[in-house]
């Protein structure tokens, strides 16, 4: 009696399907059929366990349903339609989380729970205990990530109100920077206007003996001189008051990310260990050691 090894046609080659209804292996190409008599089960297990491992889902899905029809609970079968359905060739992709995206709730892996045999539920509840910690370590990543989107708005809020400081507190040091690159003619207009010419009229109200004046000048310019500097110290104490609650916002933010970030790490290490701990107890692994 002929023993067929492989899911593949030994007529042209193709792939076979398997007809549940008529109990059959058909292939769709040449119309060969194949009954299931001629498999045996370790025959039907390497031929669903390679149509996996070439992505072929769907003959590795007849297969596995067919092993399901002779033994409901059969361990290989049920995780096998699971890798079906997720379209994965091995678990140990469950290793790269960041490729993971299934649900815990995924029905195929509720299924081979509620139809596995006692010594392998243990198995398949690790694996959604793992995928449920996936999800958490995931939202605490999403949560730890607004946190700082929310810290570097604060950070540039406080740089706005620092440069406004900057500008204040040397006011006529930017205004020199400003007119400097623009028109040189401008600086000596300001030179003129804040020093030569000050000290011109002074000068003058000397040389002419008009004390009156010259107390004027000197009273004019000294309060020139305390109002500027009492506007730049209003200014800055304001400012400065401006950016307490945005300094306590930051602190409190960092603080906030840090833990979260802190608690996403110790979410993602225990899911790695969830992983390993249900790839140690793989009992297909287990019996080929």
């Amino acid at each position: 009696m002929t023993i067929v090894k492989s899911n593949l046609c030994p007529t042209c080659g193709g792939p076979l399907d398997i007809d549940l209804d008529k109990q059959m292996y058909v292939c769709p190409f040449c119309g060969v059929t194949f009954d299931y008599e001629y498999f045996r089960e370790d025959n039907i297990k390497d031929v669903a366990s390679k149509a996996v491992s070439r992505s072929e889902y769907g003959s590795a899905k007849d297969a596995y349903d067919f092993m399901l029809t002779k033994d409901p609970h059969d361990f290989e079968a049920l995780r096998g339609l699971f890798l079906c359905k997720i379209k994965w060739t091995d678990m140990k992709q469950m290793y790269n989380d960041s490729e993971v995206h299934v649900s815990a709730d995924e029905p195929a892996l509720l299924n081979a729970i509620e139809k596995c045999r006692p010594e392998h539920k243990a198995y398949f509840e690790k694996v959604r205990e793992a995928l449920k910690e996936l999800r958490h370590y995931r939202d605490l990543k999403s949560e730890a990530k607004n946190i700082n989107e929310k810290r570097d708005e604060t950070i540039k809020k406080l740089r706005d109100i620092q440069e406004e400081l900057y500008t204040t507190t040397h006011l006529f040091t930017e205004i020199c920077d400003e007119l400097k690159n623009e028109d040189y003619r401008s600086i000596e207009a300001v030179i003129s206007l804040t020093v030569v010419l000050p000290l011109a009229l002074i000068g003058f109200a000397i040389w002419e003996q008009k004390w009156g004046e010259l107390i004027l000048i000197a009273v004019i310019a000294a309060l020139v001189f305390v109002c500027y500097h009492l506007i730049k110290f209003i200014a800055a104490k304001y400012l400065n008051a401006t950016m307490v609650p945005h300094k306590k916002e930051l602190s409190e933010l960092t603080e906030q990310y840090e833990a979260k970030d802190t608690e996403a790490k110790q979410s993602n290490a225990r899911y790695k260990a969830l992983v390993k701990e249900f790839m140690d107890m793989d009992p297909v692994s287990s019996a080929v050691d």
